[in-house]
């Protein structure tokens, strides 16, 4: 008996289970060519309805924003069409530049195309702007001083104690805040080793009201924007939120979220444990490989995309039984046949040996 086990069935089990592992591990693979697929489609269904494309045309990559180019105000401030980093000074409290010839999209993103009745100033600086979407909101003028000393303990050593940069990072001069908090609070800042390819994402060594007191003290050297967003997702169009992901995000993150490997030792983080207001960072600021949607996408649909980010990719419902990864029907698939045939196998094997 011990031969016949060892003979006819010990085999196709051992077999079974190696090419369960494997399958195991080609799921990450395996998602990320279904993002890279279900992107592509929903490209394709996109420009078969020209409806649609017209509706959509500032969801595209930062590829098919404006070109280049500035507007002067009476007060002599520039308002750079294609870059968030504007500063934002009195004539954004006292000019709209939606009437005066900025051709990004209202609200999408910088202080002087936002909407006139979310914006504050303080001193004749802006201190908040957005609209009912989104809230940028800049950091307390108290935090300064103690930025300053969080700044000098943990960053100044690579970027030099005024922030200018060197060889081992980069300038941080007119950033804006959203930049410095979605570092330090991913824990990407302060690096765990400064020459890395590409930052290792990990526990953040500092909270995030001391994130923003850095942000505060950069900001304070060289004012920019984009400043720190709070996300309003209770009116968000989770469709729209997931047609933008599909058409913008998956190619790099996958459709699932999961993440993905890209040039050169690089990949696209998981998204899975990014809070509402870190994903609206990245959108807005384009960290690392990532493109910089400002003034391309608006307020509302980096709304919808974080909506659908946080909640049906970190909260999937899965009505059918295990999610399998999210990546869809091939992967159901493939574990209904290892498991249905080679089950029906075995059973069969033991079958043949009892009839002997």
């Amino acid at each position: 008996m011990r031969r016949l086990l060892r003979n006819r069935l010990l085999l196709p089990a051992a077999l079974l289970v190696a090419v369960g592992l494997s399958s195991a591990l080609a799921l990450s693979s395996g998602a990320g060519a279904a993002g890279r697929t279900a992107s592509h489609a929903a490209a394709a269904a996109h420009r078969s309805h020209p409806a649609r494309a017209a509706a959509a045309k500032t969801s595209t990559s930062p590829s098919t924003r404006s070109a280049g180019g500035t507007i002067s105000t009476p007060g002599g401030t520039h308002f750079v069409n294609t870059k968030p980093a504007v500063t934002p000074t009195a004539p954004a409290c006292t000019q709209d530049a939606q009437k005066i010839g900025y051709r990004s999209p209202r609200d999408s993103g910088s202080p002087q195309n936002s909407t006139p009745a979310y914006r504050k100033c303080v001193n004749g600086k802006v201190v908040q702007y957005g609209n009912k979407a989104i809230v940028y909101k800049l950091p307390p003028s108290s935090y300064i001083a103690a930025g300053h000393k969080l700044f000098e303990e943990n960053c100044s050593s690579c970027h030099l104690p005024t922030a200018q940069g060197s060889a081992a990072a980069p300038s941080l001069r007119g950033v804006g805040p959203a930049t410095v908090n979605f570092w330090v609070t991913t824990g990407r800042m302060p690096a765990a080793a400064p020459l890395q390819v590409q930052a290792t994402v990990k526990p953040p060594r500092l909270t995030v009201k001391q994130a923003n007191e850095i942000a505060a003290w950069i900001n304070s050297l060289t004012p920019s924007a984009p400043y720190i967003p709070d996300v309003n997702v209770k009116a968000a169009d989770l469709a729209q939120g997931a047609s933008l992901f599909a058409l913008n995000c998956a190619a790099c993150h996958t459709i699932t979220g999961a993440g993905d490997a890209l040039a050169y030792g690089t990949k696209a983080p998981s998204l899975h444990f990014a809070t509402a207001r870190q994903v609206a960072e990245a959108i807005r600021t384009g960290p690392g490989n990532m493109p910089r949607f400002t003034g391309n996408l608006t307020d509302a649909q980096v709304r919808d995309i974080v909506a659908y980010v946080t909640e049906k990719i970190q909260h999937p419902t899965n009505d059918g039984g295990f999610g399998l990864g999210g990546v869809g029907p091939v992967t159901e698939g493939f574990v209904a046949l290892l498991l249905g045939v080679g089950g029906l196998m075995l059973v069969s094997f033991w079958i043949g040996d009892r009839a002997k």
